[in-house]
């Protein structure tokens, strides 16, 4: 669990480090730095059980706020689009678009890639790896992979891995009109894609899918939020 949560600061550090760097904010440098160091001591520290959640809690939410905060102020107003892991983004990622008619061009993605320019509708931020990368990858790791399987053994291997975790569990249906209906008890407060486990779950079952996603509605239902997920097309759509 430790090289998990410190994969999760050690890649928020990275962001913050960049984003400051390129806005020569010399704060957000500093912090950026000092999540990757504390990412990379908390790797390296031995297990000794679960991570109690409300230690998870503290240690997300700032990120949280952060990648919000971002969307805010770059005036990202499209839906979130789930992209699943394919050749040029081996990892996935999450596309933040700047108008709310989407056109992308993956195939101009790659693992570098942070600010999409082009027309308003190929603009926007792209997030890669996501916040749950990490957990994703525990899970192929321990379950094999998820890319094709479908969406209920995708979101069952997740939603069974988090809870072995002791990170909750998860669950997704097929509605009737063909949108995805996923239930996540996340980490933070934030936006769903910037949660450690709400971006797991939603990463994996694009992978198990094979599709790209679009966060269509969030709302919260007691101590969970339902996700409406719209189905896009699969990667060569989209190439």
């Amino acid at each position: 669990m430790g090289r998990i949560l410190g994969s999760i600061l050690s890649a928020t550090g990275i962001v913050l480090w960049y984003y400051g760097g390129m806005s020569g904010i010399t704060s957000l440098v500093n912090l950026g730095i000092g999540a990757i160091i504390l990412g990379l001591v908390i790797a390296a520290m031995p297990s000794r059980g679960h991570v109690d959640r409300e230690a998870l809690f503290l240690t997300c939410e700032p990120s949280c706020e952060f990648v919000e905060k971002l969307r805010n102020d770059l005036e990202l107003r499209g839906k979130p689009v789930i992209i699943p892991p394919y050749e040029n983004l081996p990892k996935g990622g999450i596309f933040l678009p700047k108008s709310e008619t989407v056109s992308l061009s993956l195939g101009k993605l790659d693992e570098g890639t942070v600010f999409v320019t082009g027309t308003e509708e190929e603009s926007g931020v792209l997030i890669s790896p996501p916040a749950g990368w990490a957990l994703v990858s525990y899970i192929e790791e321990n379950v094999g992979g998820l890319s094709g399987t479908g969406l209920g053994y995708a979101s069952s291997a997740v939603s069974s891995s988090l809870s072995a975790l002791g990170l909750g569990s998860a669950e997704a249906f097929e509605r009737e009109n063909g949108t995805i209906e996923v239930f996540v008890k996340p980490l933070c407060d934030g936006p769903v894609y910037a949660d450690p486990v709400a971006s797991a779950v939603l990463l994996g079952i694009a992978a198990g899918t094979e599709e790209l996603l679009r966060i269509e509605s969030v709302e919260s239902v007691k101590d969970y939020v339902k996700v409406i997920l719209e189905r896009l097309g699969g990667i060569e759509r989209w190439l």
